[in-house]
């Protein structure tokens, strides 16, 4: 054993000492892979993103041969420098050479006729072909032609015969299919150089092409043919070498020779053929894989090897080129490059560069930033200085914004924005059109579906360059603009469909059809097309109306027949599997459109299809044009793994790798990607770990895979949804049990089920159905009084009473039901006519026991002889204003009037009555409230009377929601909601009650308060102006603060009392935000209103939510949630708009998410579907203001948890919060994935406490505590064994001196009734007699 590893450890010794030499990746390149079929390579010597690409030009017949050469024919009529590659025009061919011996015609002639020109066969049993070499036999003069090249020179070897005419005949005339010189020169220089230039008009309408030729030898005699050709001639031995290097300029003749001289002085052809297999071995080396599939090894690199021959130089040595605007600059400072294929490209060539080559992407978008700036827009098809406005869309948008939001730098990003703004504004090619009907109409362009959806796709990327660099205007501009492709949407076919002006549909139309660059496609028909928005999955799901739905026709895409209908359709519908289209680029991304819908295992299943069977080690190895480089990008990345599917979209999709290891050069080192347990049948990703880590995401950011490290698959043979945390076996029930309930309702089950139905996620079926009914199992008694009306007691507030306030917020969402479910209805019917009934015991009183117990806050204070129905009788107007208000949305909702009868009008009565009282017109009336305390504001002064007021038709409330007293009795925001309230009354006692009289009183104390609001209640500030005042007295006496309970100041639009645009209330809203509000206060751990009842520099989280409630600005409401939240101990991160929340939850570790609908640049339904989409399971609450059913189901069906509707209830949200995230914990827990931060729970015996979620559990069953149970419980258990007196208890809990512990023994004997199997043999909460209380240990 000692041996062994002395062995191995002298093995890696000499390793290091003698390193190995660097494998040539050169030998597993083929390059005529894809020159068969409709492939379209070059193939010829070249090297990487050279300007030449020196290589046979055979006769040109059909499409087939658009890059010169093709597997089926031999012909060669010279070696051209330049020549495109996988395209689907054919251009160039410039400066074509060719050796002959003998008398020849000077023209490209006919196979068919020998002599019809210059033409030969090539002996392509004896050609050689690899990067940056070529060679071949030309049989009919018996020459050898050898081709290696420089980035701007062309070298060519010809062994001649032994012959007394042997030349070199230069070809001006023939370019590229259809290309046709317009002007040319040739000339001689000595007798060893030749010039000359080319210019032509094809694709490329104004071609300019300069050379210098030179000869190792002397020619004997140079001579022109025409205008376009030229023969320079020798004698030669047998067996004897002419070299010549031909040297390419898009400038001029002089740029040629220094480009010449500079990149290629001497005449060693080996060295020069070397030199360009180094740099060839260079960039195929940046990527290395392991695999025993020696097959899949050498369609790999000649994938990669097809990816950089393009985009290709094009300026001289010293930075001049030939611009778009046709002119010639000068010393550029940049790189300029040509053969920008970017309809192919932006999908994944582009993206390929980013990472294998950053270090030339700025000198490509620099040069597309120039060619904006020469012809005012960014690139489509450029060529050679010519845009050939090849194809549709806004693809160089794309590639811009790409590298914007990758972080590319070395050019002017703010200028690259620019000039994507100015391409997108852009009304030529249909753009104008679709600005002005807000798509494309069918009838007044051509391609018009494809236009639209190009320019709807780059729209989304400038979109997410925007939003990377803080346009939000911007952002959100582009990002609506995105959506324009969803016109096209039929819902009756579910295809993208033609629409004209006047939006009716394409007729007849035909899926399956095509008619090639004629129709509204282009290269394709609808099946293809209607995939074309990655940039907006989430919109594309919702034109299908689900995601099933959309998974349902994707399957269908590759099962239909594929067959392409029509008289001319179009040769690139290729590479068919069922109608899914992979010889051509827009179907490019739809595989991985499963794993993005949350179906993996279907991208790996058609991801592994295709590279294995639509790409093959033979000439015809590929399934349509190699499109210059985008076809073999598409099987580099995805053989790795991986592919950019969202234009810009900065990430990588998983889908499924195809090597055991392969290893990326990157700017951090080594990006490694291993796959294991990799083979045909192990095709789906199982687990992943990035860095040593588990990677709970389906894609990886352009910025981790740019820092290098290891990126691990676990593979198997077995379809899993591999990033989300598995589910459980089974989600327990959490409802009470069915006995338990305190009440049913048929159409909460049913909509519980409905829902439910809808859902295809178990644990949003499980969510919801616990969440839905827990008002109505645990909080309503539903009774019936002796003439067998319903009533209702809902059990509310901090011990047991029903408030008139809260009683009615409580069962609010259950009102939309009532039409559904009569028992319901007739449940909330009993909470209004309980809440009459309750106001026509007392009109004063604001809580009141379930009957006459005569428990309460104030019994046995002297002079207080309230009825024993009274709990407490603190008069707030608002007391009167909630019943109102639940009784009219009631009344509205389900037309019932049954409520509206003699109670109602007797409590409307007494209202009214209450009211015109506290206006203080005939005196300060009888009420009183004395309390005895240490606190000021919890009882009034002047013997229970308050201050006095001056009647001025405003109406006094006793106290403040937040149950101090008032100081000035008139609180303005009470008032307020006293006007809306009585005007709702005013409408059901006239339309239901016939009480006209009655409601004309209402109307007409409205109108009162309303006027004297206007008159008294607004005062001057010297720094806000006109505001609302919280206090008024009528004598002019005033207090400028607000608090913060509702009604308040800030809540008034919240309540619908005033306009949110009142000018008046938009200043009082700046003030009490401010410190120029005494009760507003601002600290390091946040800011907000607080109030008297609270104490000073201390703020109540209520107004910071009310904050958020009330705002019209996206940054504040984020602001107001984060602060609220912070204040219960959360940690807290913000964002602006649905993309940088993305982020955030890509780079920090989430546990809960709270995401408004409406935000910019990315709305709330988008990210939670990118959140799902991406693996992260935590809970998501949903805030919209919407309220319809259809808006809630959506966000539940998307991926949300839970959803509340603006505005709501402050402690709404942290309730909720509290309470998803202790679920989340024990979901966490079960699943054995890692844990939120641990929360404060106590454990004693059965009982199991959590102060974080305020959540108590008995055997495992909810049990629900009021607030102040709670809290007394919380300090028991936490102090297991101890005895706590009364008093303590008392001074602990309410943070205050015990006056008073009477109420301490109700709590108590409450708490030992829930959470007892017996309370009186208590087993946990002892009595101590004489002492105090304890939790026994």
């Amino acid at each position: 054993m000692k041996l062994t590893g002395f062995l191995f450890a002298a093995a890696l010794l000499g390793s290091c000492t003698q390193p190995a030499a660097e494998e040539n990746y050169t030998r597993h390149v083929d390059p005529k892979i894809g020159t068969g079929g409709h492939g379209h390579v070059f193939v010829g010597a070249n090297v990487p993103f050279g300007l030449v690409q020196v290589g046979p030009t055979s006769i040109p017949q059909t499409w087939d041969w658009c890059s010169g050469y093709h597997a089926s024919d031999s012909t060669v009529i010279g070696f051209s420098h330049t020549h495109l590659s996988g395209t689907g025009i054919g251009d160039l061919f410039d400066v074509t050479v060719m050796p002959v011996t003998g008398d020849v015609t000077y023209a490209r002639g006919e196979e068919a006729d020998p002599a019809s020109g210059l033409w030969s066969y090539a002996d392509r049993t004896q050609e050689i072909a690899r990067p940056g070499y070529y060679s071949v036999p030309l049989t009919r003069y018996g020459i050898r032609a050898e081709l290696t090249a420089t980035a701007r020179v062309g070298l060519h070897r010809y062994t001649f015969p032994a012959s007394e005419a042997a030349a070199v005949v230069f070809d001006l005339e023939n370019g590229g299919c259809w290309d046709k010189a317009t002007e040319t020169h040739l000339a001689k220089e000595g007798d060893r150089t030749v010039t000359g230039w080319r210019h032509s008009t094809g694709w490329a309408k104004d071609q300019r092409v300069y050379f210098a030729a030179e000869f190792s030898k002397p020619f004997e005699k140079f001579e022109t043919i025409g205008d376009n050709y030229a023969r320079a001639s020798f004698r030669t031995t047998d067996g004897e070498e002419v070299l010549l290097k031909v040297a390419l300029s898009p400038v001029s003749v002089e740029g040629a020779r220094e480009n010449l001289a500079a990149e290629l002085p001497g005449w060693d052809f080996e060295e020069t053929a070397k030199a360009a297999d180094k740099a060839w071995n260079d960039e195929l080396s940046k990527v290395k894989i392991e695999t025993a599939d020696e097959t899949a090894r050498r369609i790999f690199y000649t994938a990669l090897y097809h990816t950089m021959i393009a985009p290709s130089l094009f300026c001289d040595v010293n930075g001049d080129y030939y611009g778009s605007d046709h002119a010639i600059h000068r010393n550029a400072d940049f790189t300029n490059y040509t053969t920008f294929s970017l309809w192919d490209t932006y999908r994944a060539a582009m993206p390929l560069m980013t990472v294998l080559h950053p270090e030339k992407m700025a000198d490509i978008v620099q040069t597309m930033l120039t060619i904006s700036d020469e012809q005012s827009r960014l690139p489509v098809w450029h060529l050679w200085g010519n845009e050939t406005d090849c194809m549709v869309g806004n693809p160089g948008i794309v590639a811009v914004a790409d590298a914007i939001v990758k972080g590319i730098g070395g050019f002017d990003r703010e200028k690259a924005f620019e000039a994507i703004r100015k391409t997108a504004m852009n009304p030529d090619r249909g753009n104008g059109l679709r600005m002005e009907y807000g798509y494309i109409p069918c009838e007044m362009f051509n391609e018009a579906v494809a236009y639209d959806m190009e320019y709807a796709l780059a729209d989304g990327a400038a979109a997410r360059a925007a939003e990377t660099l803080g346009k939000a205007e911007d952002a959100k501009y582009f990002e609506e603009r995105s959506h324009s492709y969803r016109n096209y949407f039929d819902p009756a076919t579910r295809f993208m469909r033609g629409r004209d002006s006047k939006k009716g549909w394409r007729t007849p139309f035909n899926a399956f059809a095509s008619t090639h660059r004629a129709d509204d496609y282009c290269e394709g028909n609808a099946w293809q097309y209607t995939w074309l928005a990655p940039h907006d999955v989430a919109g594309l799901v919702g034109c299908f109306g689900s995601r099933a739905r959309m998974l349902e026709k994707l399957d269908s895409l590759f099962t239909v027949s594929s067959v392409i209908e029509g008289g001319e359709t179009s040769p690139d519908i290729s590479g068919l599997i069922g109608q899914y289209a992979h010889g051509n680029e827009p179907s490019h991304h739809i595989l991985y459109l499963y794993t993005m819908l949350g179906q993996p295992w279907e991208t790996a299943d058609k991801v592994r299809e295709v590279l294995t069977t639509l790409y093959h080690a033979a000439p015809d190895g590929l399934s349509g044009n190699e499109d210059v480089g985008q076809m073999s990008a598409w099987y580099v990345l995805s053989s790795l793994g991986m592919y950019e599917a969202e234009p810009a979209g900065g990430r990588y999709w998983f889908g499924s790798p195809l090597f055991d290891r392969a290893e990326v050069k990157v700017p951090g080192g080594v990006f490694t990607i291993t796959a294991e347990n990799n083979s045909a049948a192990n095709k789906y990703i199982q687990r992943v770990w990035l860095n040593g880590q588990p990677y709970t995401k389906p894609w990886i950011g352009h910025a981790d895979l740019m820092k290098g490290g290891e990126l691990r698959f676990e593979m198997g043979d077995e379809p899993k949804v591999w990033y989300c945390p598995d589910e459980p076996e089974a989600y327990a029930d959490q409802r009470p049990a069915e006995e338990q309930r305190l009440f049913k309702s048929e159409a909460v089950e049913g909509e519980i089920a409905r829902v439910c139905g809808l859902l295809t996620n178990e644990r949003l079926r499980w969510m919801f159905a616990n969440c839905f009914p827990n008002t109505l199992d645990t909080t309503v008694h539903y009774g019936e009084d002796e003439a067998g009306n319903p009533d209702t007691y809902v059990y509310t507030g901090d011990i047991p009473a029903m408030w008139l306030r809260d009683s009615g917020a409580q069962v609010w969402p259950y009102v939309q039901l009532c039409k559904e479910d009569p028992a319901l209805q007739k449940m909330i019917a009993g909470v209004i006519r309980r809440q009459f009934k309750l106001i026509n015991i007392d009109p004063y009183a604001n809580a009141f026991n379930v009957g006459p117990t005569g428990d309460g806050e104030d019994v046995g204070y002297p002079g207080n002889d309230q009825s024993p129905w009274v709990f407490e009788r603190k008069w707030e107007i608002d007391s009167h204003c909630y019943p109102l208000r639940l009784a009219h949305h009631y009344w509205k909702t389900t037309g019932d009037t049954s409520v509206f009868d003699g109670e109602w009008t007797s409590a409307m009565r007494n209202i009214v009555k209450t009211l015109r009282e506290q206006q203080m017109k005939e005196g300060p009336g009888d009420y009183t409230f004395l309390r005895t305390t240490d606190r000021q504001l919890d009882t009034r002064c002047h013997v229970g009377r308050g201050n006095p007021v001056k009647p001025v038709g405003l109406i006094v409330s006793a106290f403040r929601p937040s149950d101090d007293a008032t100081t000035f009795g008139f609180l303005v925001p009470s008032n307020f909601m006293a006007v809306t309230s009585l005007r709702k009354a005013a409408e059901i006692l006239t339309a239901v009650n016939g009480e006209r009289e009655l409601a004309a009183e209402c109307t007409a104390l409205a109108g009162e308060v309303e006027e004297a609001l206007q008159k008294y209640a607004v005062v001057e500030h010297p720094e806000f102006g006109k505001i609302y005042a919280f206090e008024v007295d009528g004598f002019g006496g005033c207090f400028l603060m607000d608090d913060a309970n509702v009604p308040s100041l800030l809540a008034m639009p919240y309540l619908g009392d005033v306009e949110r645009t009142d000018p008046i209330y938009e200043n009082t809203r700046r003030f009490v935000w401010s410190e120029e509000n005494p009760y507003f206060w601002r600290g390091s751990a946040g800011e907000g209103i607080g109030g008297p009842h609270i104490g000073v520099e201390m703020i109540w989280p209520m107004s910071i939510m009310m904050r958020a409630f009330t705002s019209e600005d996206d940054a504040e409401i984020r602001e107001g949630v984060a602060i609220y939240l912070k204040n219960q101990g959360y940690t807290v991160h913000g964002a602006a708009n649905g993309a940088q929340g993305l982020e955030l939850a890509r780079q920090l570790p989430i546990h809960l998410a709270v995401v408004d609908v409406m935000m910019p640049v990315m709305d709330g339904i988008t990210m939670v579907m990118k959140l799902r989409d991406e693996g992260c399971e935590f809970p998501v609450i949903m805030l919209s203001a919407k309220s319809e059913d259809i808006d809630k189901i959506t966000g539940l069906n998307i991926g949300a948890d839970d959803y509340v509707t603006k505005p709501f209830v402050p402690m709404e949200l942290l309730a909720r919060v509290h309470s998803h995230l202790r679920r989340y914990e024990k979901f966490l827990r079960a699943t054995g994935a890692a844990a939120a931060p641990a929360l404060r729970t106590y454990v004693i015996g059965g009982l199991e406490l959590c102060e974080d979620t305020a959540e108590l559990t008995v055997d495992g069953t909810p049990v629900k505590l009021t607030p102040l149970e709670f809290k007394i419980l919380a300090l028991l258990m936490k102090n297991p064994g101890r005895v706590f007196s009364a008093e303590e208890i008392y001074e602990r809990v309410w943070n205050e001196r015990a006056v008073s512990t009477d109420t301490i023994m109700v709590h108590i004997r409450n708490i030992r009734e829930k959470i007892e199997y017996n309370p009186r043999e208590p087993k946990y909460l002892k009595v101590v007699w004489g002492i105090g209380y304890k939790i026994e240990k």
